[in-house]
């Protein structure tokens, strides 16, 4: 996947599908978007502002999160038809 331009990026070709309802809690004192790396256990918290990672990296990594989750969705769908056969 080749670069468009500076911060611009490709979108994901699927779209994350949440079959549950339900109301998410959300944080008052950061950012999740920023701190989801870390949340996530991929970042430490220091890197966030020590200028070991780039906004593109942060970009990168959220990308990358979401295709993990995406495929491990797939995974388990996969092995719940296979169970129903």
């Amino acid at each position: 996947m080749g670069r468009l331009g500076f911060f611009r990026r490709e979108q994901l070709a699927f779209e994350p599908v949440s079959e549950i309802d339900w109301i998410v809690a959300e944080p008052a004192n950061y950012d999740p978007y920023l701190f989801a790396p870390v949340a996530a256990g991929i970042w430490k918290q220091h890197e966030l502002w020590d200028g070991t990672y780039t906004l593109d990296d942060l970009l990168d990594v959220h990308e990358m999160m979401a295709v993990k989750a995406e495929n491990e969705r797939r995974h388990q769908e996969m092995l719940d038809m296979r169970r129903n056969l």
